[in-house]
């Protein structure tokens, strides 16, 4: 008695394209799954980006309106310096951030590409499978 092949090699030509649609569905699939993880990401960066700015405008005008009824002209001077900095510290925090912004794209785009050439690879490997399995059935006959 021959031996039995396995059922989850496709047979026919219509079987090997539905592997094929599938293959590219996948891949459409984890491409458009990263997309949605890279605008969510992006989303709740840019609220809680809002929300702290916010927070610090609220806290630097309370700071500073007490600062000026307790210490008057020199004290003031020295937020005004403080704010400075602060402004550009998070100039440089946002700087900081689009760089990483921009390596994450990259890494995204990487990750996307790699993904579709495994399943190029892997297609043809299937084909190499069914077309090794439709000659040794040539062959059995």
């Amino acid at each position: 008695m021959p031996p039995k092949a396995a059922h989850s090699i496709p047979r026919h030509k219509d079987d090997a394209s539905d592997s094929a649609n599938s293959q590219d569905s996948a891949t459409e699939m984890v491409t458009r799954l990263a997309q949605k993880m890279v605008n969510s990401t992006k989303k709740r960066r840019q609220t809680r980006r809002n929300e702290l700015k916010a927070d610090f405008l609220k806290a630097s005008g309370r700071i500073e309106k007490s600062i000026d009824t307790s210490f008057g002209d020199p004290a003031k001077q020295a937020v005004k310096f403080r704010l400075e900095q602060l402004g550009q510290l998070l100039q440089r925090k946002a700087g900081i951030e689009e760089r990483i912004l921009a390596h994450t794209a990259v890494l995204e785009k990487a990750y996307v590409d790699a993904a579709q050439e495994l399943s190029v690879v892997l297609q043809g490997r299937m084909q190499d499978i069914a077309s090794m399995d439709n000659a040794d059935v040539g062959h059995k006959k």
